[in-house]
Formats: C-alpha cells, sequence, structure tokens
C-alpha cells in the first residue's frame, strides 16, 4: 500500500479560492490523500466550503497566524508524508505523486518541486541536495510552503512552528535545511495566486527577514555569502515596499544598503530604476531577475 499523505492547508477568509485548493488536492492521482483545512478565522468562515465527510476540518477558536494554523493541522495530519498548501494556491494533479515517487528514490526527507504564478510567470528548481546555504540566502525559491513535501516525522520534530510577522517559509526551510537533503522535482506542479493583500507583500516579511537574520546568527557566521545575499535582498525588499508607498528617498537609502552590502549589477539596477518611481522599479525587475 502507498503510504498515505496529508495536504495542510491553513486558511483566513478566502473561501473561494480555498475551494479551488482543495478541489486539487481531491482531484490527485495518487492514491491515498487527506485533506487537512485549519480555518484561522476564529469564527468558523470557511465551514461551508471545507466542512464535509472528504475533509478534516479543523476550526480555531480565533486568528492565530499562519504558522500557528500549520502547526495545529500537521499534529492532527495522519500521513507518513505531509504536503503544505496555502489557500489560494493549486495542486497539479500528479504533484503528490510525483512527489512521492521521487523522494522515496533519493535519500532526501523533503521534497519540492516548480510552480507557476497565475500570470504564467514560471519557477523552475535551480538546486537540491544540501541547501543551508541557499535557504539562509534566502534564495530557495521555487522551494516553499506550497511546494513542500516533508516526512511527516520529521516535521512534527519541529513543532510548534515559529510564528513570525512574515517570512514563514523561510524560517521553515532553514530548519529543514538544517536536518536532511532536499529533493527536486523539475517540474511546476504548483500554481501560485499573489493576492494584493498577501503577507509576502506586507512589511511584516521585512520584519520576519531581519528576525531570521538575527535568530541564525551562529549559522550565518559559517555562511557570511550567504550572510550578504539575505541582508541585501532584504533590503531590495524593504525598498521596493517604501518605494511602493510613495516614500522614494527611504526606499532608495534600502536600495543603496543592498547595493552596499552585495555590490552586484543585480543589485545596482533596482538602485537605478528606483529613481524614475515605482513604475520604472517595476519595468526593471525582469532584468534584476535575468542578473541574479
Amino acid at each position: 500500500m502507498p503510504p498515505l499523505v496529508s495536504v495542510v492547508i491553513p486558511t483566513h477568509y478566502r473561501n473561494e479560492r480555498l475551494a479551488e485548493s482543495i478541489e486539487s488536492v481531491q482531484a490527485q492521482t495518487y492514491p491515498d490523500v487527506e485533506c487537512v483545512v485549519v480555518d484561522d478565522s476564529g469564527e468558523g468562515h470557511a465551514a461551508p466550503v471545507a466542512d464535509r465527510p472528504a475533509v478534516t476540518y479543523l476550526a480555531l477558536d480565533e486568528n492565530r497566524g499562519g504558522n500557528p494554523a500549520r502547526t495545529v493541522g500537521i499534529e492532527h495530519a495522519e500521513g507518513r508524508y505531509v504536503h503544505l498548501l496555502d489557500d489560494d494556491d493549486q495542486l497539479h494533479p500528479e504533484r503528490i505523486e510525483r512527489g512521492v515517487d521521487s523522494l522515496r528514490a533519493s535519500d532526501a526527507r523533503v521534497g519540492f518541486c516548480g510552480f507557476r504564478f497565475e500570470n504564467g510567470d514560471e519557477r523552475y528548481p535551480h538546486a537540491d541536495g544540501a541547501m543551508l546555504d541557499t535557504a539562509l540566502a534566502f534564495d530557495a525559491s521555487p522551494c516553499l510552503t506550497s511546494t513542500l513535501l516533508v516526512e511527516g516525522e520529521l516535521l512534527r520534530s519541529l513543532l510548534p512552528l515559529a510564528d513570525r510577522p512574515g517570512g514563514d517559509d523561510l524560517g521553515l526551510i532553514i530548519e529543514l535545511a538544517r536536518e536532511t537533503r532536499f529533493d527536486a522535482v523539475d517540474e511546476l506542479l504548483v500554481t501560485r495566486a499573489v493576492e494584493p493583500d498577501s503577507r509576502g507583500k506586507s512589511t511584516g516579511l521585512v520584519e520576519g527577514r531581519r528576525d531570521i537574520i538575527e535568530e541564525y546568527a551562529d549559522c550565518y557566521e559559517q555562511y557570511p555569502t550567504a550572510r550578504r545575499r539575505a541582508v541585501a535582498d532584504t533590503a531590495r525588499v524593504a525598498g521596493a515596499q517604501l518605494l511602493r508607498a510613495g516614500e522614494r528617498r527611504e526606499a532608495l537609502g534600502e536600495f543603496w544598503r543592498a547595493f552596499r552590502t552585495q555590490p552586484t549589477p543585480a543589485r545596482a539596477v533596482p538602485l537605478v530604476a528606483a529613481l524614475g518611481g515605482w513604475r520604472s522599479y517595476r519595468a526593471s525587475e525582469h532584468l534584476t531577475v535575468r542578473l541574479q
């Protein structure tokens, strides 16, 4: 018998997207999948969508945040493997089947895959195996919560997952990378949506990243290049948020900090583009990605 795989979906007021996420789990070609939905609204908002026989529905009595909700779901998951999934993302029908086959054929305890944004942008894996330096550099994408397939025993050993204002996946991936190698499936098996109010675009992401850099200071001492990249990229993210909010002077300070920390063409482009404002910066992003 194939091992049970539990898919854990924390949700917070996204019923329409949640329904699509659940349907993508139920459409898996893999024969033994459990779907666990954790309603983090504090008022059972997801019940009309998730409270059904095919889903293990857990309604929290208060809003706790993404990782605390994931912790509850993982604690209730019965699978040998656990796949994490955000409530606005969907799995390709063969995601779990491909992932389990690949992971069981490797010496890794964590697997991930590439993903495609709904707008057509794609992210393929660019690393696997030993990934601690990559994780510390905040450069592990497309390895993130919605692409992670993890041995349940390993994931449970890390509970409770750290509750940060942002960057939930970054800290988790570092913790996993300290324990095991990673196995990458070089296919686009997850579809991602980035909502306007996504935590990835919140000021909490910058705070969460800076918390991680401080928390793992001892680990970063062994990977100074990764630390420079993490500090520089966090400054870039902060600069982008400030520029979007119309605070150009402060934004330029962050872009300059990014370039000063890691003086590369990929850091110079945002600094120069930001002089022209938000639209100029946005137009430069594809060039920045190519230079990285």
